[in-house]
């Protein structure tokens, strides 16, 4: 793992360690003098009064500003491409939305993702019994054209009014959930942008009956971990095993050989992003191994690759992978040494994968993907015209 995910996986661990609270004991006196409602909050060791919580809520108007520049929208169940969240950032459009990153439209492959605007996505692990009624909080920060605004999105149990965002000043802003079906499963979602520069402190839910469960979380140390790491990337406090499991589970999508050297790429999507890892291995001399993670992005119309450096005991190799458009069959690769590879995708859950390794010093100047009937549809690189020499289709 880099040590992006190794950060990342440890604040999880910190964040997922601290205990939610129970849902609050309802006391009701025999003569109807009131309900009265209280919570632990484990984090700080304090007890909190539900009452002060609640009228502090009362205030809230659905759609306000959390600060000069951002709004939140009364969130609509009827509204159009699995949008639960969206409202206005600096004058900007912003919208949180369910997207099936799987494939192209009409396929059966299906995963369900939550993207902002479009981009940076979160892959959704659905949430079983026993979750807190606020199922693995995440959250965004450095989004690309909105340098000023984070993001928070969770799974919330049915029941669920409202999510309730309180900042160290005491200020609070709260959003509905929305249910959203994807991908054959309904998710109770509610999301939320803010100020980055003034960071909640605490996640709370609400029921009808008042507040029901709350977490107090220094996410200020979470924010401050985007300094450090890939822009994009959500940084969740999921600390289920087989969630961290799955996300780091590898799926080969390439493999041969350079100049007598082996290599080998794997993919890995979930919690810690879109992740690459490479190795390489010279024999009688030793194996290296390194790994990249970039932001959850839809299938490309044409391709979308990263560069990861393949490690071996002798040297290190530049090598491309990434996804390509969902119609391809196969693709041409051209280096800069005058040299054209036939690539093949690899196809893990409708996500076609392309991986290639340049001699040592060499780079990746262009490629051409073809479809199934052999026909050159799209090419990305510094040719505007095929590349000449490149090999008959078929």
């Amino acid at each position: 793992m880099t040590d992006d995910q190794l950060l990342r996986q440890r604040l999880q661990e910190e964040f997922g360690a601290l205990e939610i609270s129970p849902a609050p004991v309802l006391r009701v006196t025999g003569r109807g003098r009131g309900v009265r409602a209280r919570r632990r909050a484990l984090a700080a060791c304090t007890v909190i009064l539900a009452a002060v919580a609640v009228v502090a809520a009362a205030r809230f108007n659905p759609k306000t500003a959390t600060t000069a520049g951002v709004t939140l929208n009364a969130p609509n169940p009827a509204a159009p491409g699995g949008v639960f969240a969206s409202g206005t950032a600096d004058r900007k459009p912003w919208a949180l939305a369910v997207r099936n990153i799987a494939a192209a439209p009409g396929t059966h492959w299906c995963r369900a993702t939550v993207m902002f605007n479009g981009t940076d996505g979160d892959v959704l692990f659905k949430t079983g019994r026993g979750t807190p009624s606020f199922g693995h909080p995440a959250i965004l920060s450095h989004i690309h054209g909105f340098p000023r605004v984070g993001a928070i999105f969770t799974q919330v149990a049915p029941g669920t009014t409202r999510l309730v965002l309180t900042f160290p000043n005491g200020r609070q802003i709260s959003a509905k959930p929305v249910r959203v079906r994807a991908c054959g499963t309904s998710f109770n979602l509610a999301g939320l942008a803010y100020d980055s520069q003034h960071v909640p402190s605490e996640i709370a839910t609400y029921t009808r009956l008042g507040l029901n469960e709350g977490l107090d979380v220094n996410l200020a140390i979470a924010t401050s971990v985007f300094e450090y790491t890939t822009p994009g990337i959500w940084m969740n406090l999921d600390n289920s095993r087989s969630d961290i499991a799955a996300s780091q589970s590898g799926h080969p999508i390439g493999t041969g050989t350079v100049n007598g050297q082996l290599w080998h790429m794997w993919s890995a999507i979930g919690l810690y992003g879109q992740c690459y890892t490479a190795a390489g291995l010279v024999p009688a001399h030793g194996r290296g191994q390194g790994s990249d993670c970039i932001p959850v992005t839809m299938p490309p119309r044409t391709a979308v690759l990263t560069a990861v450096a393949v490690p071996t005991a002798q040297t290190q190799l530049p090598g491309y992978a990434g996804l390509v458009n969902p119609r391809t069959a196969y693709a041409y690769a051209s280096i800069d040494n005058g040299t054209t590879h036939r690539v093949v995708p690899v196809r893990v859950a409708g996500r076609a994968y392309i991986a290639l390794v340049a001699p040592a010093g060499c780079r990746l100047i262009s490629l051409s993907l073809f479809d199934a009937s052999g026909h050159l549809f799209a090419h990305v690189g510094t040719f505007t015209q095929p590349i000449p020499g490149l090999p008959p289709p078929g």
